[in-house]
């Protein structure tokens, strides 16, 4: 069995993140893909992205794995705040937001959490790029 090719796009603490070059970076490891994948990818990966900023101390890293990119993708985000727990709908900065789960939910074909030892936790998502 063929093991997915993994790509980490690294966040350094302290820097003012530029979205837009990490979105140039899913443009360049996903090229193959169909452009409503890429959409979907460039969607999901903006609000785990956005998530991280805004409920978990940033974000630390972002990492697609994909044996093909016209095929199934996983976009993983590593944050700091392991203990924070993730809730569809609902935010704890601004009553007028609070969608961006709820969209990771509707596009992705499902995602999820891991906790790694209290250290860090990844936000995953899986969804078809072709």
């Amino acid at each position: 069995m063929d093991l997915p090719a993994t790509h980490e796009y690294r966040f350094d603490a302290g820097v003012p993140l530029d979205l837009a070059a990490m979105r140039r970076w899913i443009r360049r490891v996903l090229a193959g893909a169909s452009s409503d994948g890429l959409e979907d990818a460039l969607l999901l990966a903006t609000e785990l992205v956005a998530n991280a900023l805004d409920h978990a101390q940033g974000v630390r890293a972002l990492r697609i794995l994909c044996r093909d990119p016209r095929s199934a993708v996983r976009l993983e985000i590593d944050d700091a705040r392991p203990d924070l727990a993730l809730r569809l709908g609902g935010s704890s900065t601004d009553e007028d937001r609070g969608r961006g789960l709820l969209l990771v939910d509707a596009v992705s074909r499902r995602w999820g959490v891991i906790t790694h030892d209290d250290v860090y936790k990844t936000v995953w998502a899986d969804l078809a790029a072709g």
